[in-house]
């Protein structure tokens, strides 16, 4: 039987001729007309490359994109094909094609995050969806004794623990310990009838902060007094504080519901009393560090507090002060990963944790 060979073998293949052609302008050149590596000559020109691309890298990225409209459940007449041959088992065996992009789903699995819906795309022990990572890795032990290592999370928190048919009859002290760990976690573990929501690890709210803070900066932002003013609502109270109309002073300042996260923030200093002096006060605790990094931290303090007002809201998701912190360590840490090199970022570090272990 013939078959056809791997798309990614090809692509690689093909990197050739365009080697080739761009460094003699011939289909093929030997490695003394090479006058770069190829690896850095497809480096951004920000990054000291000449911005080439590779076919193999570019038609794997191409490939993500299909392996995330399979677990987002967009429906389209591939991933329709797709769900129909594989995931509902029609299909005899697997074309290359679907190996391939089999390949690529534990890697988008450590490149995504996981934000919980329905829990049935979600997998329990390989997905970023808690908040202790992926618990193949937090719990190893225990998953070193799991039987079914492809549960989703719907599966289990409607199983409302590990079950012995999911787990080998005897236990280590240690697998043990994960197990107690997991169990008395299991209550707080809840589900929403929504599809889940997966992003890139540091790349999700990069366009966005830049909108809100644009938004922000021109007094733009949805508030529900603004929204009030335009008619879109009844009433400009603060859904947290009735009485008290919500401005972006209020939203993002003083609301009281605010002040413990304040106190952890701003260590002891008095809390601010509008946004634009909540940015200063965050940018006066890193005086030794340049202006960008300050900024990023002014920034990143806001977001996070928009988007917690906005679960509590629109998802009834508690977020109280420690919560509210630990997404800011997250969101910092992604965000410092992309920082240059030559900003010196661990006072940054060392305050994130400084905040989340406040009690």
């Amino acid at each position: 039987m013939f078959v056809l060979p791997s798309p990614l073998t090809v692509l690689a293949k093909l990197n050739r001729p365009c080697k080739g052609l761009f460094w003699a302008g011939a289909p093929k050149c030997s490695g003394g007309a090479c006058q770069v590596a190829r690896e850095l000559a497809c480096r951004s020109k920000e990054d000291g490359g000449l911005s080439l691309k590779d076919l193999a890298t570019l038609n794997k990225s191409l490939m993500m994109k299909h392996v995330h409209k399979l677990f987002t459940r967009e429906s389209n007449p591939w991933t329709d094909w797709i769900c129909y041959w594989y995931d509902e088992g029609h299909a005899d065996e697997d074309m290359s094609c679907w190996r391939d992009i089999k390949k690529l789903i534990p890697e988008y699995r450590q490149l995504t995050v996981v934000a919980l819906g329905e829990g049935e795309t979600t997998s329990f022990w390989h997905d970023t969806w808690s908040e202790a990572g992926v618990l193949q890795h937090a719990l190893p032990a225990l998953y070193s004794h799991c039987l079914d290592i492809d549960a989703t999370v719907a599966e289990v928190v409607a199983a409302g623990v590990l079950t012995a048919g999911d787990l080998q009859p005897r236990l280590t002290a240690t697998a043990s310990a994960d197990l107690a760990v997991l169990d008395a976690a299991m209550p707080t573990m809840t589900l929403h009838p929504r599809p889940s929501e997966r992003w890139l690890q540091g790349h999700r709210s990069t366009k966005k902060v830049k909108v809100f803070f644009c938004i922000l900066r021109h007094g733009r932002t949805h508030t529900r007094a603004s929204l009030h003013r335009h008619g879109a609502l009844d009433t400009p109270d603060c859904p947290f504080c009735p009485g008290t109309p919500e401005d972006e002073d209020h939203l993002l300042a003083t609301c009281p519901r605010l002040l413990q996260l304040w106190a952890r923030l701003l260590l002891g200093q008095a809390p601010p009393t509008t946004a634009r002096h909540a940015a200063e006060a965050l940018g006066a605790l890193f005086p030794a560090l340049p202006g960008t990094v300050t900024h990023t931290v002014a920034i990143a303090v806001l977001w996070v507090i928009w988007k917690a007002r906005n679960a509590m809201i629109f998802n009834a998701d508690p977020q109280n002060a420690g919560t509210i912190a630990r997404q800011l360590q997250t969101l910092l840490k992604l965000w410092v990963c992309r920082a240059p090199s030559k900003l010196v970022v661990e006072p940054l570090k060392v305050w994130c944790q400084t905040v989340v272990d406040v009690n």
